[in-house]
């Protein structure tokens, strides 16, 4: 007969939890837990620990199932399908990555809907660079579900993995109609962004010839962007706008001083020589600052990922990236050694160093000049110093005040990039930008997408 139990008393030395007779568990498990051989366990809640489950056991989890599940031989079934469904991930085997990247669909979703309630106007999401390298399918799907209806990207590879996702979107492809054949826009149902008269010209004879009015969207220079029709061609082009299919009129702001008063003015008088075609200035950082610059679309960009678009002030953006690595050895050094890239640093006295599995070739910044900003890590809970610059593979970390044999050894992981060391920290310390910092996380982290 089942009986009610809970963690706490089932806790072993070690910190782990052992299930050894069949027990319900009314609640989340944040324990990582073991279900012995032949027995069973009933998650009424979220699994967000690590779970073995041993030969013969059995494990229903009603909620959202988060943690690494090592499988020795029994059985698995989480009944929350809504959830599991939105638990993906990518990439190398944990195992044998260098790390795990962590993406919280959640924080997404949450993050374009308060982009989207700063306006009455839409608010579409931009996927631009593999959406800033978080990856396009699990994003734009997430996103769709929820109720983006209008995606940006940079070309047509990656327009296909967001018809996949999302089958009515609406698709804008800003690498223009250089980003791939002109038939392959029709195959996909996406819009080129059109920058000149001479690629409208291609995209007219394209569409007349093919018979395809699936339309396009056309970007105007109003600043010093140095890309896009200027204002004098976009007026001599406006009578006639309506035989060219144009769906929507773009420009972007450079700044949000003075000067974004004459763009936004300026664009306001296209916008009534193209009276019905829909038009957008506004990016992240404009919704926030410009409410005169929303017009018909707003377009969330970085900041859906957790880059901060209100530059001076606090991040308005929930956190969506966690990066964690392991430690792979442990090194002493006395006063005055140093190591390889210590840009500088020597030990001051008895130094314990964790070297840890990332590198630049993962995309953790590297500053020759020194970072601005210290740069910490966590290691059982402490921030502990970086020290020097990464390598092509490894990240030095002084670990010399934590004091828990257990937490740094061999094997054991640390927290690169989470709550208390955000894209913007790293940013700011590597004289780099947060989207910067985000496009460039490398592909050989095993990645986890998960809701919260």
């Amino acid at each position: 007969m089942s009986i009610v139990a809970t963690l706490s008393e089932q806790k072993a030395a070690g910190g782990l939890s052992f299930v050894g007779r069949s027990s319900d568990i009314n609640g989340t498990v944040i324990d990582d837990t073991v279900v012995q051989k032949n027995c069973s366990l009933h998650i009424r809640g979220n699994l967000l620990a690590n779970l073995t489950i041993e030969s013969g056991a059995k494990v229903v989890v009603e909620g959202s199932v988060e943690g690494k599940i090592v499988n020795k031989g029994g059985r698995l079934l989480v009944n929350n399908k809504a959830h599991a469904s939105c638990i993906t991930t990518s990439g190398p085997a944990e195992a044998e990555a260098r790390g795990v990247l962590k993406i919280d669909l959640t924080a997404i979703v949450s993050n374009w809907e308060r982009l989207a309630k700063f306006s009455t106007v839409e608010c579409a999401a931009g996927l631009e660079g593999n959406a800033y390298g978080c990856g396009i399918e699990p994003i734009a799907g997430a996103l769709s579900r929820n109720g983006c209806q209008t995606f940006f990207v940079s070309d047509i590879p990656e327009a296909r993995r967001v018809r996949a996702v999302a089958q009515s979107a609406t698709i804008y492809v800003l690498g223009g109609l250089y980003s791939g054949p002109r038939e392959t826009f029709a195959e996909v149902d996406a819009r080129p962004v059109v920058y000149s008269p001479i690629e409208m010209a291609e995209w007219d004879l394209f569409a007349s010839s093919h018979g395809w009015s699936g339309g396009c969207a056309l970007h105007v220079d109003t600043g010093k962007s140095r890309r896009g029709l200027s204002v004098e061609e976009a007026v001599a082009f406006a009578p006639s706008v309506r035989n060219h299919g144009v769906t929507l009129l773009i420009s972007r702001l450079d700044n949000f001083d003075k000067t974004a008063n004459h763009q936004i003015a300026m664009f306001k008088e296209l916008r009534r020589l193209y009276k019905g075609v829909s038009a957008s200035m506004a990016n992240a950082s404009a919704i926030f600052m410009e409410p005169k610059a929303h017009c018909d679309l707003i377009r969330a960009d970085a900041a859906l990922y957790g880059v901060n678009p209100t530059a001076g002030a606090n991040n308005p953006m929930l956190p969506v990236i966690e990066l964690h690595a392991r430690i792979v050895q442990i090194v002493r050094l006395a006063p005055g050694e140093t190591i390889p890239d210590a840009n500088g640093w020597t030990a001051k006295r008895p130094t314990r160093l964790a070297l840890i599995s990332v590198g630049y070739a993962d995309g953790y910044p590297r500053c020759e000049r020194g970072y601005d900003k210290k740069l910490h890590a966590i290691v059982g809970g402490r921030p502990c110093p970086v020290v020097g610059q990464p390598s092509m593979d490894l990240l030095a970390i002084d670990v010399t005040d934590v004091s828990e044999p257990a937490v740094v050894r061999h094997g054991n992981m640390v927290t690169l990039i989470g709550p208390e060391t955000g894209i913007d920290e790293l940013a700011v310390a590597s004289k780099s930008t947060g989207c910067e910092v985000l496009s460039r996380l490398g592909q050989r982290f095993h990645r986890i997408y998960h809701v919260t």
